[in-house]
């Protein structure tokens, strides 16, 4: 009989297990980032939906980045600001060495002259050594600066909150902007198909109609007509194409994915968006207390208002400093320094400035502020009103593309019945070749119109939404 042990998870087995987990976890982080890898790298095709899109765009457009790069430099001019009531340190060494030492003439009382009594004289007096070294720390600290300091923190801090809005307008331009792209990606690739699906239907068309024609049954005419239709339509399909690549190359620039990617595109043009139900004044008050480009101008309004202030306090406002300075100095007629007698010195300053005059130049800027005041009320007197026509558009595309949609449905719906009718009266004998070729017509017609209208209703309900200012947030800060 054998006996058969059972290990512990504390024995060799147990270690061993313990000691292959990080490995297997790592096997797999590695699997996983090769996966990633090689659909990044292009082995395989990006599968973009619209969620994917939307995110990819957000991460790598390079609008938005450079939005949010513009942020992040207001971040740091606040920074700079705070800078300006810090004290500032100075530090400065010199070394002069004087090839030929300054002298003074210094005129002698004539008791002191004892070649020639009486007689006043003149003797050079040498001011210092050949070799001089200095060294000095400086530190000065503002007290009050006629009150720019924090007028200056202020700037700083509404020109950060204007860089963060525009990073959050930037994203809402942005998102009509890729919606357009990536449905009419997919509009241009139904467009593709049903120029396809039109070319299959004139060559089986033809293909019926010479059977028939061998048959006796139709003309020469007739054959000919059906093969001008297929012809017709191959132009057709070639346009479509070009029409297909050109959006989807839009699309990879606009979400940052290279042009020679291959992508696949999953969506469709389903809608279910009810048109507007708010009242035009509602979603007129809507916009106007939502949206941020109205921020933005009344944030640079206030900047200018700072501006004025700051200029208006360079003129005959005084500013207080304090400062402690140490220094020392050393003279010899030699090069050892070690033997330098360095004499020393530590001094306190109070410093008050006062500007009295500068050109007028501080009152042409504080004028030129008042100026800038005055332009952006006009703006925001501009920006309300192409708001308010903002909003009646978009409302108006968006319940008549509602409308558009219901007729182009009915529409396609009416074509099928029509074509099969055609088609069915041809076969027959009772029809002629021309109505089956016009109804043919009608029904592809009504097939692009169909997919225009979705789309036309998509877009018109991303541009309503970003005319009230819909969901409108600010980007979190990092």
């Amino acid at each position: 009989m054998m006996v058969t042990q059972k290990k512990r998870p504390g024995g060799p087995a147990g270690r061993t297990l313990r000691h292959c987990i990080p490995i297997i976890l790592l096997g797999i982080l590695f699997l996983s980032t090769g996966i990633v890898s090689a659909q990044e790298a292009g082995n395989e095709p990006l599968r973009v939906d619209w969620d994917t899109a939307w995110s990819l765009a957000q991460e790598r457009n390079e609008s938005l980045s450079i939005a949010r790069a513009d942020a992040e430099l207001s971040r740091y001019r606040v920074k700079e600001a705070y800078s300006s009531a810090m004290p500032s340190v100075e530090m400065n060494g010199t070394f002069n060495h004087y090839f030929e030492i300054p002298s003074n003439p210094v005129t002698m009382p004539g008791e002191l002259n004892f070649s020639n009594p009486g007689q006043p004289f003149t003797v050079n007096f040498q001011f210092g050594q050949e070799n001089n070294v200095g060294g000095s720390i400086q530190l000065t600290q503002p007290v009050w600066l006629a009150g720019k300091v924090g007028l200056a923190l202020k700037v700083a801090k509404d020109y950060e909150k204007i860089s963060r809005l525009g990073v959050q307008v930037s994203r809402e331009d942005l998102r009509v902007m890729l919606l357009q792209s990536f449905y009419g990606t997919i509009i241009a690739e139904e467009f593709l198909q049903t120029a396809n699906d039109a070319l299959a239907q004139a060559k089986r068309y033809k293909k019926q109609v010479q059977e028939m024609f061998d048959q006796g049954v139709v003309s020469e005419y007739d054959l000919i007509r059906a093969g001008v239709a297929v012809s017709n339509l191959k132009p057709q399909v070639s346009q479509a194409e070009a029409s297909h690549d050109l959006a989807i190359k839009g699309l990879k620039s606009l979400i940052g994915v290279e042009l020679d990617r291959e992508i696949e595109i999953t969506g469709d043009l389903e809608v279910g968006l009810a048109p507007p139900s708010m009242p035009y004044e509602s979603a007129s008050q809507m916009a106007l207390e939502n949206r941020l480009e109205l921020n933005q101008l009344q944030l640079q309004k206030n900047l200018y208002n700072y501006q004025y202030e700051i200029e208006s306090r360079n003129w005959l406002w005084p500013n207080f400093l304090v400062g402690l300075r140490y220094e020392t100095t050393a003279q010899s007629p030699d090069m050892n320094f070690a033997k330098y007698r360095f004499l020393n010195g530590l001094g306190a300053q109070v410093i008050v400035q006062v500007p009295l005059f500068d050109g007028f130049a501080s009152k042409n800027r504080a004028q030129q502020a008042k100026v800038n005041m005055k332009k952006v009320d006009l703006q925001l007197k501009q920006a309300k009103r192409g708001i308010e026509v903002q909003v009646f558009q978009s409302m108006r595309e968006f319940q008549r593309s509602s409308e558009e949609l219901v007729a182009a449905e009915e529409n396609v719906l009416q074509a099928k019945k029509g074509y099969k009718i055609a088609q069915s009266r041809y076969s027959g004998g009772v029809g002629t070749q021309i109505e089956v070729l016009d109804a043919q017509l009608q029904l592809n017609q009504s097939k692009v119109m169909l997919l225009q209208a979705k789309y036309n209703k998509l877009v018109a309900k991303a541009q309503y939404d970003r005319a009230i200012g819909k969901d409108f947030t600010l980007e979190p800060e990092e």
